[in-house]
């Protein structure tokens, strides 16, 4: 493990928690055999603070020029393509803490098979009604996610739920990285058009005009190159909340997802265990390449 000094410890980088730098750090070494299982060799974009949450920030996809040689990158991109960063261990996500980068986003797809995701994912965001609470939010896309999970299941996938950090649950589905993103994307489409016909209240469509008192299934982070919350991150609010991989059994109970923070989320991974330690053993076959 390479060296990381970090510069300004005592730099407050949440400003409603106290949390400093170093602190950050401790955490992300804390969790870090978790955090890489899922985030080795995976394209990553990160939201920097200079001045700490909240304050000025910046969401950056290329991998700054000074960074050290040991940095691992892979130039992707469609249109515009980005120099991304590809973790190959913690102190990679170390090194970028140390220029206050607070959020991180991975994208569905890794090493060697950058353009062949090995996720399928549905992310759950709930309808932005002003007189909900956060946990009121929250306990509606919970409630849809353990409706729809036999649903996406029936499908022959196997799901991981996690939260998003905030108000929204995240169901991944390893697939196994041999298809194109648009493949994927249909796949997705085809699963979400039905869970919007057997549920209700929910909808494909993202603009707010169409997402009225409607729970959007986001289908479109399966498009090429799109990123999600890193599993075990850390995201960009008031208690320093964390993006959380849990088993079904613990999101029905959960009632906030407040609950996890850099505070908490050491101490729940020494008593429960990593809930997507074999993920990657469940991939499968997309089903619209079995049924041909």
């Amino acid at each position: 493990m390479t060296q990381i000094s970090i510069s300004h410890p005592d730099k407050v980088l949440f400003k409603s928690a106290g949390v400093t730098k170093q602190w950050l750090d401790d955490y992300y070494l804390k969790v870090a055999t978790p955090l890489m299982q899922y985030a080795k060799g995976r394209p990553i974009a990160f939201k920097r603070y200079p001045h700490g949450y909240p304050g000025k920030n910046f969401f950056q996809k290329n991998k700054p020029p000074y960074a050290p040689e040991w940095i691992n990158s892979i130039k992707l991109g469609l249109h515009k393509a980005a120099e991304y960063i590809t973790p190959t261990d913690i102190d990679t996500i170390r090194w970028l803490v140390n220029r206050e980068a607070i959020e991180f986003h991975t994208i569905q797809s890794k090493a060697p098979n950058f353009m062949q995701p090995d996720i399928l994912v549905f992310d759950l965001d709930p309808p932005t009604t002003p007189e909900f609470s956060l946990n009121e939010q929250f306990s509606i896309v919970k409630k849809l996610a353990l409706t729809i999970r036999p649903l996406i299941e029936s499908f022959g996938y196997q799901t991981f739920p996690k939260t998003s950090g905030k108000k929204g649950i995240h169901i991944f589905c390893p697939v196994h990285p041999k298809n194109t993103y648009d493949e994927v994307f249909e796949a997705a489409k085809e699963i979400g058009i039905k869970i919007v016909s057997q549920t209700k209240n929910t909808t494909l469509k993202i603009t707010k005009s169409e997402r009225i008192n409607k729970t959007l299934i986001d289908i479109y982070r399966n498009h090429t190159l799109q990123s999600m919350s890193m599993p075990y991150g850390v995201r960009a609010t008031e208690k320093v909340t964390v993006s959380m991989p849990l088993t079904w059994d613990a999101l029905a109970q959960l009632e906030s997802p407040e609950i996890f923070t850099v505070f908490t989320v050491p101490a729940y991974l020494n008593k429960h265990g990593d809930a997507w330690a074999k993920i990657s053993e469940y991939s499968v076959d997309l089903h619209t390449k079995k049924a041909q």
